[in-house]
């Protein structure tokens, strides 16, 4: 009963998708109507039924199939929950600083590593470093309370480099890993690039080349690496990324001195480079000597 059916799978997970809505639902519209341990107890059993169906589901290869991933995200949805509605009970409110945070991230993220050893999920991998970062961010804000976002600034620039390097590491022997490493280093670069796109610096002195060479070499490296490894998710938050960049770096001052000269001569270089004549000229895609072989074959 707790094993899903692989000809069934996509049902299972759909349904558990909806479960996860109900409890969240009714943790909603119950919260002020029934208890904190009951609001508490049906979550804990939603999530611990999910993560059973998704844990018992058979494997049919090294990556699981979507509607296993489906049940592994739902499972860390319902969790999160969970662990929501206790910081709730822990406390006067939710998230009262930092330290809440921190915590309810942290054990969001060594659920999700571990589902991503357990199963070999990417997804949870991606999942468990956004978590990661998130709880250290609870734990920069519970430890020093800082008054401005430099400090969180500094600390998603590490978390992208660090993401960033992990991708370079695990491409050859995990490309799903390395996706998702790179997802997050990403997600990381477009949060630091969005902490200075509504920030009241942005309008006046911008945040300085250093951060935009880091933001613009974070863009560019995403979709490269998006379209050598022909992954789409790089792609599409690198061009957020430097969408996100291009608009801070927009406010300055009015001259073509800066990066509007370094992004031109790094398109004439590139586009100059990629079109030069060759010769001799490689063979055309899908053609070459294979075709000339299945002629001589028919003759």
């Amino acid at each position: 009963m707790l094993r899903p059916l692989p000809h069934r799978g996509d049902v299972v997970a759909a349904g558990a998708v909806a479960l996860a809505a109900l409890v969240a639902l009714l943790q909603v519209r119950f919260d002020d109507v029934w208890s904190h341990g009951v609001n508490l107890a049906y979550a804990v059993a939603a999530a611990a039924f999910v993560g059973t169906l998704a844990l018992r589901a058979p494997r049919e290869g090294p990556d699981p199939r979507a509607y296993q991933s489906a049940l592994l995200a739902t499972t860390l949805a319902l969790a999160a929950v969970a662990l929501v509605r206790l910081a709730t009970i822990l406390s006067d409110s939710a998230f009262d600083g930092g330290g809440t945070f921190a915590w309810v991230a942290g054990v969001l993220a060594l659920l999700a590593f571990g589902f991503a050893r357990a199963r070999n999920s990417a997804l949870c991998v991606l999942l468990g470093c956004v978590s990661l970062v998130v709880a250290l961010a609870g734990v920069v804000d519970w430890l020093f309370s800082p008054d401005t976002v430099a400090a969180f600034r500094w600390l998603l620039l590490v978390a992208a480099a660090a993401f960033g390097l992990a991708t370079v590491a695990q491409r050859d022997r995990r490309p799903s890993h390395a996706v998702a490493l790179a997802d997050a280093a990403g997600v990381a670069a477009l949060v630091l690039a969005l902490t200075f796109a509504f920030a009241d610096e942005s309008r006046t002195a911008g945040p300085g080349a250093g951060w935009e060479m880091f933001l613009y070499g974070c863009g560019f490296g995403l979709c490269a690496y998006s379209a050598v490894d022909r992954a789409p998710g790089p792609g599409w938050i690198g061009a957020l990324v430097l969408a996100a960049t291009t608009f801070i770096t927009a406010a300055g001052d009015k001259t073509l001195i800066g990066w509007p000269l370094v992004l031109a001569i790094g398109a004439g270089v590139l586009l100059v480079v990629g079109l030069r004549p060759s010769r001799p000229l490689p063979p055309p895609p899908g053609g070459g000597d294979a075709d000339v072989l299945d002629i001589r074959v028919e003759r």
